[in-house]
């Protein structure tokens, strides 16, 4: 995948990981880069920022998401890379067995839907044109099951499930798909302080390893070398790396309400 040149879409791009990998593509010398997050105020000072355009746009929306790559494709040209950054990390119950309905629902409308229905959209028109690229921002608990709110980690791995599926299924039409997954990522200052959650990145180091996974278009992106590590000894023995991962969870669970260490509940950037 060559950036350059390239017109991009970032969902999710006013803060956080998203406006990191926006920000890296401006600077790799895209020819536009469309920001889009549900913060208008945020929103609007990337791209002021960048000198790109924006539009504000709930992709856990079917009708406002079609409307709104509708809107890029017909005003600012075809899309080349569609990044699908945007996230619900849990609700207000935490990460516990009761999770409501509501936040299992809006979970997977922004989870997973989301990229069901961008793919839906934009597939055919990629496939006139010659082939496409989709970033998925999913995080390293669609791969390796952690302490993470229950919704956040089962709609996560059905996210890597579909990536696969359209991989297999149009990657020999030149319809490519890259998984970033990231695990600690510092989105606001202070965020993980006497939290002991192993390495935490910048937004700014997980775009510098998304370039260079676009660049080879690996199908995993993985900006911490330990995630490929613990996913390897997960697929040969399943047993022993479920019970290292209970002796290692069972120690640092937190039932109860919402841990206000993290963002507040609903829609954030993984």
């Amino acid at each position: 995948m060559h950036i350059e040149g390239a017109t991009i879409v970032v969902t999710g791009s006013g803060h956080g990981i998203g406006e990191g990998l926006a920000t890296r593509f401006v600077e790799e010398g895209a020819r536009t880069v469309v920001i889009s997050d549900l913060d208008d105020a945020a929103m609007t000072l990337v791209a002021a920022r960048l000198g790109q355009p924006c539009r504000a746009c709930d992709v856990g929306n079917a009708g406002e998401y079609a409307a709104f790559l509708a809107w890029v494709e017909r005003e600012i040209g075809p899309i080349d890379l569609l990044c699908n950054n945007p996230a619900v990390f849990g609700g207000p119950e935490g990460g516990n067995l009761q999770t409501t309905e509501e936040t299992f629902e809006r979970s997977w409308q922004v989870n997973v839907m989301s990229h069901i229905r961008s793919a839906q959209q934009l597939v055919p028109r990629m496939l006139e044109r010659g082939g496409g690229y989709f970033l998925q921002t999913i995080s390293a608990a669609g791969l390796i099951t952690a302490n993470s709110a229950l919704a956040y980690t089962v709609t996560k791995h059905a996210a890597i499930g579909f990536a696969e599926w359209l991989m297999l299924n149009y990657g020999d039409r030149n319809i490519r798909v890259s998984c970033l997954c990231p695990t600690a990522v510092e989105t606001r200052p202070g965020q993980f302080d006497g939290m002991d959650i192993g390495l935490v990145q910048t937004p700014a180091e997980i775009a510098e390893a998304t370039v260079k996974g676009l660049e080879d278009e690996a199908f995993l992106i993985l900006p911490n070398p330990a995630v490929g590590g613990s996913f390897r000894k997960k697929a040969t023995d399943y047993d022993a790396w479920l019970a290292r991962s209970i002796q290692r969870i069972s120690p640092i669970k937190q039932p109860g309400p919402w841990d206000d260490r993290f963002p507040p509940p609903g829609t954030r950037r993984t």
